[in-house]
């Protein structure tokens, strides 16, 4: 039921000199619309399977570039790769179909759950213009709910009559239930109390591993980055100013920014180690 990654060494995610932002509008007797560029002629690329953390502050274009990659923002120049396929270069009925096998999970567990629905057609969204049956569907609610470790009885809460860790895991069954080839997670632990980010983090490693899957998570805090990747991306200011291997940026670091925020998280670490 459940898909195994590919075996051949794909490229899932690669960009190529993009530039995106956003449109606002400013003015009041005359009002104008205003190009604000979030994102600087970015490049990057991610293999099937690889564990991807992408760092920065607020406002960095962590999100913006997720929204790129989900088929969400489309660059006012640059090429997207998702999974093979020219996202922005073809029709939009067409890059759903693309877009469809990622699963997402975003930011803010209490503002991202209809409350008028129930648990049960929360997960069983994604599945909504699928070609499974109705037993199919309920079959896989049923196991995406095993993954994430919640009782059945869930599906017929309300997000209202959830904690904070039990909204994440629905959020979470909701991105796997599909079966998707890649799970886009943006800040997955940053509503949770520590003892909740752990087992979210654990879950997903978990996750990530029996779906043989690529991972990329946004995060600000390095720590996150150490438990859930293999690679870490740091963008400041719109641009990536530092790319490798998780312990390779540790030791050596080549940008400013990028010292900037190991040194932050070498004293968190120190202080802990003191109490």
């Amino acid at each position: 039921m459940w898909h195994v990654g590919s075996t051949n060494d794909s490229m899932h995610v690669e960009l190529k000199k993009v530039n995106a932002g956003y449109y606002t509008i400013e003015g009041f007797k005359s009002i104008r619309r205003k190009y604000v560029q979030v994102l600087n002629e970015v490049s990057l690329r991610i293999r099937d399977g690889e564990r991807v953390a992408i760092i920065g502050e607020s406002g960095s274009g962590k999100t913006t570039l997720l929204k790129v990659m989900l088929g969400l923002l489309q660059p006012v120049s640059g090429e997207v790769w998702v999974l093979g396929q020219n996202i922005y270069n073809m029709p939009k009925r067409d890059r759903w179909r693309i877009t469809h096998k990622i699963g997402y999970v975003p930011q803010d567990p209490f503002r991202s759950l209809n409350p008028r629905l129930k648990v049960v057609d929360i997960v069983m969204e994604p599945l909504e213009r699928s070609k499974f049956s109705e037993k199919e569907r309920v079959e896989r609610v049923s196991e995406a709910f095993k993954m994430v470790q919640l009782h059945e009885s869930v599906l017929n809460y309300y997000p209202s009559q959830l904690s904070g860790g039990m909204m994440q895991r629905v959020l979470i069954a909701r991105s796997i239930v599909h079966d998707p080839e890649m799970i886009l997670l943006d800040e997955p632990t940053s509503a949770l109390d520590v003892s909740t980010q752990a087992q979210i983090i654990s879950l997903l490693n978990s996750i990530q591993e029996r779906l043989d899957c690529t991972m990329i998570t946004v995060t600000h805090d390095l720590p996150v980055a150490q438990y859930l990747a293999d690679r870490v991306v740091i963008l400041h200011k719109g641009s990536i100013v530092e790319e490798g291997g998780f312990e390779e940026v540790i030791r050596d670091p080549k940008s400013e920014h990028a010292r900037h925020i190991i040194l932050s998280y070498t004293l968190s670490v120190n202080s802990t180690n003191l109490l």
